[in-house]
């Protein structure tokens, strides 16, 4: 396929050790695509998988003419290998979902349907009509939800899911955060607030394990949390204002004691308590500033986001980092 050959729909997929999905993923994919007869591409990005995933995503690649495969040179998440992604797309409709077929390939029509029939929104996420996750998953889902409320002042009804359908003027838009650590639904909704949800299947998951387990899930929403807002700082400045006026209430009420003549004995329990108290208070407001410190520092060293070792079957460079 020529580099300048005009591209509809890019549809970009993470790839982490699944090659028994890949097959049937890209089979009916490849079906779901021409039966809506345009122009269209699909891209894998190898998240330096650990099973022969590279293997088969390069058989792919050779037997379909519109398959494209980035390997990485190390594992970098979901979210930084979608980042990859947005880069080599070249459709005016990007289309993001998983590699593990519980995003069915049959419902992309009608996500780039809806979002074809409205010029007035920059991205559709699918919402799913009944979801196949594990408890904690679901959990964290909703977690995320609502901090969602908290940092961009969304409505807790607009859900985030990892299957999209992105315009290329919001895809550009994502392109130009060079943040180290992308969390992309975050992004999304902090570069477009015309964003809306359509219900779409979810299927059971078919081959092996969910890769996103429950530190996964917990890093993300920290870094969801930290990235994002700076409530954590307002938390501990609350606090904080909380505890002095305590302190001043409470100074003002044993100096009155102490001129009274009502204490005899330094109160040996309560200089304890509160030693106790404002300690773990400040030790709590030195970590949460130095979160901060750290992410900063990362941000400013410049580190590569990505580095890709080999393309197949696209018109981009052989190596690229970022």
């Amino acid at each position: 396929m020529n580099a300048n050959d005009y591209i509809e729909i890019s549809v970009l997929i993470p790839c982490y050790n699944s090659a028994e999905s890949v097959d049937e993923l890209t089979e009916r994919l490849v079906h779901s695509m021409e039966s809506l007869a345009i122009p269209y591409e699909i891209i894998f990005i190898n998240d330096c998988s650990s099973d022969n995933t590279l293997q088969k995503l390069c058989e792919l690649a050779e037997k379909h003419s519109m398959v494209s495969v980035i390997d990485l040179m190390y594992n970098v998440g979901q979210f930084r290998a979608l980042m990859c992604g947005f880069e080599q797309t070249r459709g005016q409709y990007v289309i993001t979902m998983d590699d593990d077929l519980q995003h069915p390939p049959e419902e992309i029509e009608k996500l780039y349907t809806h979002i074809k029939s409205r010029d007035d929104l920059d991205g559709v996420i699918g919402k799913y009509d009944s979801i196949k996750y594990s408890l904690y998953r679901n959990l964290g889902r909703k977690l995320v939800n609502k901090i969602d409320k908290w940092v961009f002042g969304k409505s807790s009804d607009l859900e985030s899911t990892s299957f999209r359908c992105l315009k290329r003027d919001l895809v550009e838009a994502l392109i130009q955060n060079r943040t180290r650590v992308p969390i992309l639904g975050a992004l999304i909704k902090k570069s477009s607030h015309r964003l809306e949800n359509i219900m779409v299947h979810h299927n059971p998951r078919q081959h092996g394990k969910s890769n996103y387990g429950l530190n996964q899930l917990i890093r993300n929403t920290y870094d969801y949390i930290f990235n994002f807002s700076s409530i954590p700082l307002k938390f501990i400045s609350i606090i904080g204002g909380l505890m002095a006026s305590i302190s001043a209430i409470l100074t003002i009420f044993y100096l009155f004691r102490y001129f009274m003549g009502g204490i005899g004995v330094a109160g040996w329990t309560t200089v304890v308590l509160l030693l106790n108290l404002y300690s773990g208070l400040l030790l709590l407001s030195i970590s949460i500033v130095g979160e901060y410190l750290i992410r900063i520092l990362n941000e400013v060293n410049h580190q590569p986001r990505f580095h890709i070792r080999k393309t197949y079957g696209i018109a981009a460079n052989d190596k690229g980092s970022l």
